[in-house]
């Protein structure tokens, strides 16, 4: 008998293991994406339709822009000047029936106290009071002016910074409870309001009145003694002329004494 050797078949080498410490070693097989086309792609516009396309788009952007300044110009009222006088007298007269100045504040933190309220319209004038409602759905607060001159300056205060939010003026009438026709009939004088004060950039009544207080110049109190004018001393021709007229004097003393008349 003769023996016969198998041969068995060559075993495949074992590569190396990954970094990650794994067996065995996964073929990530990557399947290309197909590229969709849109459909100005596969159907393309001639040219001079597409020049017309792109002349309508852009035409449209720039009105919308120019849309939007407008509009961003007409909401931002914190350049705006105030009312004039007989504007104002107008506006009181129409409210004479209340014959208080109240003006409704809005956007108003929640955190903000009455005093940081008062603190801020003092710039305007005198203020009589401020109320917060205890229920309220948003940041509002009335605040009631003493005089004329307060409540005309505090509609200056429309657009201004408050604890961090721009607040807004607005004009109020008293009252806890307003009906429905009240506050529509508030809300066309406060819209009435608005355009007076967009109209009055061109007249000087309405923008000279500021919230700068004028600051009149302090007299300075002067010292009688200190503050004395310094006469130059006489000259010499000065003194010779003094001294005649005072031995002249003294000559006509003495001779008038001796009862001789000159």
């Amino acid at each position: 008998m003769v023996k016969v050797k198998r041969k068995y078949p060559e075993q495949p080498v074992q590569q190396e293991a990954n970094d990650s410490g794994s067996d065995y070693d996964v073929e990530h097989s990557f399947k290309p994406t197909p590229t969709v086309k849109t459909l100005n792609e596969e159907f393309p516009l001639p040219k001079q339709v597409r020049k017309n396309v792109n002349k309508r788009s852009r035409a449209d952007t720039d009105s919308e822009s120019e849309d939007q300044s407008s509009s961003d110009d007409d909401d931002s009222d914190g350049n705006l000047p105030t009312l004039t006088k007989s504007q104002l007298a107008a506006i009181l007269q129409a409210i004479k029936s209340n014959k208080r100045l109240v003006l409704n504040i809005s956007n108003v933190d929640f955190s903000t106290a009455k005093e940081e309220i008062e603190e801020h319209f003092r710039k305007a004038g005198r203020v009589k009071s401020v109320r917060i409602p205890k229920r309220r759905a948003s940041g509002f607060a009335f605040v009631e002016m003493l005089d004329p001159e307060g409540f005309q300056k505090a509609f200056l205060l429309d657009g201004s910074y408050l604890d961090g939010r721009q607040i807004r003026v607005r004009l109020s009438e008293s009252g806890k409870k307003k009906s429905h026709q009240k506050i529509l009939l508030l809300e066309k004088k406060n819209a009435e309001i608005r355009k007076l004060r967009k109209k009055n950039r061109t007249q000087p009544e309405a923008v000279d009145i500021t919230l700068v207080p004028k600051v009149q110049p302090k007299e300075i109190e002067r010292d009688p003694i200190l503050d004395k004018r310094k006469t130059k001393p006489p000259t010499k021709k000065q003194m010779k002329a003094h001294n005649k007229r005072v031995s002249m004097k003294a000559k006509y003393r003495n001779l008038a004494k001796k009862g001789i008349k000159v």
